[in-house]
């Protein structure tokens, strides 16, 4: 029996899906696999599961909206307008979503929503992998371009003999990168919801468990995992910089203990820390600890780390639809993080995850590397590979 398909002459390479019936393998029906045709959105997402998707240009709708008892999107309205109507529902925004098939491939691009900032191209993990990038590209171009034929292995071990202030800004940006995953689940998980209670009429403060939940529970202990290993991965950048061992200082805990008075003027990163109270003197005379709402994630990722997963409490099984208009036609999604407020787990995360990402935006522009993005010529592309499709 054949079963290398690769080797097969086929004759049906154009056949339309009602012809596909009679297509055989080996004696057994056949099915191509479909690719999808290229395609893309754009989204801005807020909190609660509420989204606006670009139409074109500057014309946003907004979703979901309930007519008739029917879901519908709602506009267009320009991105201020979108603003507007944000704000007086109390919905905070989190970031925009590019998305889309390109020859069958996804792909999203996930660029958080910096509060105060206007240009939200590049995000906090772009930075930091952008740093990363410049110090590699220093470190290594020459030896690169010394190689006449160079082998895969070869390009992988000049790579991967990093500095230690390179690796240390490329676990940032993958850190960082990991907790814009994680909103991005989360949001998208809130909106799926949202969109279900609201298409089956279940808005009346019904509490409704799905079989996915796990999907949330998961990407919310993903995300304090990633913020806590963020803030311990810059810790040791710190630590490299006031001229300590990185590798004995690798966490914000362990640098704090070992801050003297003699390094605080050492460091502009350092100096920013101290001076938004995110370090700070502890009771004993000479000596830091954490401080301010650095202390507070901190506390949350044990938490869920170290304490209990999320979702291990009853009242977080479940979720509801929550009215934002009289009308009955705007909803948003909640499910609580049980504590003695009971507050929105994914509120709880835009509260985090905005304050990382701003100091972290803010601490890759005060750093001294340049953390602009690369722009590739010919002379830096080291090795190409060609499909036979693209020949």
């Amino acid at each position: 029996m054949k079963t290398d398909v690769a080797q097969q002459t086929w004759k049906h390479e154009g056949a339309k899906v009602k012809e596909q019936k009679s297509l055989r393998f080996d004696g057994q029906p056949l099915r191509w696999i479909p690719r999808l045709k290229d395609g893309e959105s754009f989204y801005l997402h807020f909190s609660g599961g509420i989204r606006a998707a670009r139409i074109q240009d500057d014309h946003w709708a907004f979703e979901p909206v309930l007519v008739r008892g029917q879901l519908a999107t709602f506009g267009p309205f320009s991105r201020e307008e979108i603003w507007n109507m944000a704000r007086s529902l109390g919905i905070t925004p989190i970031a925009f979503q590019h998305s889309g098939w390109s020859n069958g491939s996804y792909y999203s691009k996930w660029v958080p929503i910096i509060p105060g900032r206007s240009n939200h191209m590049l995000g906090a993990a772009d930075l930091w992998r952008n740093i990363s990038s410049r110090i590699g590209d220093e470190r290594c171009g020459h030896r690169l371009n010394s190689l006449s034929t160079p082998s895969h292995e070869d390009i992988a071990a000049i790579i991967d003999d990093q500095q230690p202030d390179e690796k240390l800004a490329q676990f940032v940006a993958l850190s960082l990168r990991g907790m814009d995953i994680s909103v991005e689940h989360i949001s998208a998980f809130y909106y799926e919801q949202l969109v279900d209670l609201m298409a089956t009429d279940q808005l009346n403060g019904e509490r409704v468990s799905v079989t996915l939940d796990q999907v949330l529970n998961t990407h919310v202990h993903s995300f304090f995992m990633h913020a806590g290993a963020a803030r311990d991965y810059l810790a040791s950048f710190i630590a490299l910089r006031i001229g300590e061992d990185p590798a004995k200082l690798d966490s914000y805990k362990l640098l704090c203990k070992k801050l003297r008075s003699r390094h605080l003027g050492m460091d502009p990163l350092l100096a920013y820390l101290v001076a938004r109270g995110l370090i700070k003197e502890s009771k004993q005379k000479g000596q830091w600890e954490t401080g301010g709402w650095m202390w507070e994630l901190t506390d949350l990722r044990n938490t869920f780390t170290h304490r209990r997963p999320y979702g291990s409490r009853f009242a977080e099984h479940s979720g509801i639809a929550i009215p934002l208009s009289p009308a009955g036609q705007l909803y948003r999604y909640r499910r609580p993080f049980q504590t003695e407020t009971g507050e929105d787990v994914l509120d709880l995360v835009i509260k985090q995850y905005q304050r990382v990402i701003e100091l972290f935006h803010h601490l890759a522009k005060i750093s001294g590397f340049n953390s602009e993005m690369i722009v590739l010529t010919d002379d830096d592309i080291v090795e190409a590979r060609m499909s036979s499709s693209q020949r």
